[in-house]
């Protein structure tokens, strides 16, 4: 069967494979990967400020998910300032030289960079000739993955995609020092580690990828939708979370909706304004999430920045590749409905969509 294709690990022997438990480990934040040929792996980071600001930083082992590639430790640094400014920064170290990680926990230098795990603690330095941004995440609630954290695709389940949240949420401090100018910030962050060994427009048509901190509720919710060889297989993925706990982590019981969908202006393909997550639970209790989108911080082409060999762009001129990337903000609304008695929180969110297929449609099968 063409959902077969697609799975997310959940089995016993899946968990002994991995050398993994139910309870996620520190270790898990370390390097998975050998940074080499015929793999992606990044640590992702994001930050929102009470002042407004934004930040997000990424450490790469390559150039983001080329898989082909030698190995190019690499990092994205992109600041959205109270004022609506941006600034992107690429920095990468030299081709074919592998990354300095450790596979024991996450402590990654790039360049001048680097972020380490301590004692809950994630340390992050960005540096180049202007910037100077030093983050303290501490953590607020406790590592999570969706099951194994791997998506397999095939009928050999050989290919994967794999996904760690280390922080579902943070408490920051940070000190953004630009042009000489220093800032003092506060607010909430979020960090998540992907790796995997295929490329990722074999096997993934686009998803979105939600979080939110909405009232006393920490949300991630996403919508992935694999290729058509895969019969455009939808994969939901929730995380609803409370007072430093988890309450709800069962993606087979999410339902989602879309409506209100346009033509992007940038992309050219479509765009769901209004996303809305419906997840029943036990003890009478169910969660209905939506996000509303108003405008974008960032709408790009994957390819861009991308240092790419002359076949590649060959290539990308024939197969008329286009993945693209757009950085929705706008509004979350939470419902909690327990016990037939109704609470509703509302929150501005930011939230991703990604294209990785040329195409501008997709058929979604549940």
């Amino acid at each position: 069967m063409m959902s077969d294709k697609v799975t997310l690990a959940n089995r016993k022997e899946d968990y002994q494979r991995l050398g993994i438990t139910k309870k996620p480990a520190t270790w898990e934040d370390g390097m998975r990967t050998n940074g080499q040929a015929g793999t992606f792996e990044w640590w992702y980071f994001d930050a929102e400020y009470t002042d407004g600001s934004k930040v997000v930083v990424v450490f790469y082992t390559k150039d983001g998910f080329d898989i082909k590639g030698e190995a190019c430790p690499s990092i994205r640094f992109e600041l959205t300032l109270p004022d609506g400014r941006s600034i992107t920064k690429l920095l990468s170290e030299k081709k074919g030289s592998t990354i300095r990680a450790s596979k024991e926990k996450c402590d990654v230098k790039i360049d001048r960079s680097s972020v380490q795990y301590s004692n809950g603690q994630y340390l992050i330095h960005f540096v180049d000739d202007e910037i100077d941004y030093r983050c303290t995440m501490k953590s607020i609630l406790p590592m999570w993955r969706p099951k194994t954290g791997y998506m397999y695709f095939g009928e050999k389940q050989e290919d994967f995609f794999a996904w760690f949240v280390a922080q579902p949420s943070a408490k920051l401090e940070a000190v953004l020092t630009l042009n000489g100018e220093r800032r003092e910030l506060v607010g909430n962050g979020y960090h998540d580690h992907n790796w995997g060994n295929v490329e990722m427009n074999k096997v993934i048509n686009h998803w979105y990828w939600c979080r939110a901190n909405v009232g006393p509720y920490t949300v991630i919710s996403c919508d992935i939708i694999a290729e058509k060889k895969y019969g455009y297989k939808r994969s939901p993925i929730i995380m609803i979370a409370k007072d430093g706990e988890i309450l709800e982590d069962q993606e087979e019981h999410t339902k989602i909706e879309r409506k209100d969908t346009i033509n992007h202006p940038f992309t050219k393909k479509f765009m769901d304004n209004k996303l809305k997550f419906t997840q029943s639970s036990g003890h009478n209790t169910s969660y209905q999430i939506e996000y509303h989108r108003k405008d974008d911080l960032v709408a790009s082409s994957l390819l861009a920045g991308m240092k790419l060999s002359l076949p590649l762009k060959i290539a990308i001129k024939v197969l008329k590749m286009n993945p693209t990337y757009v950085r929705c903000i706008g509004t979350v609304t939470l419902r909690v409905n327990k016990n037939g008695r109704e609470e509703v929180y509302e929150q501005e969110a930011l939230w991703e969509q990604m294209f990785f297929a040329k195409n501008k449609h997709a058929i979604i099968h549940e």
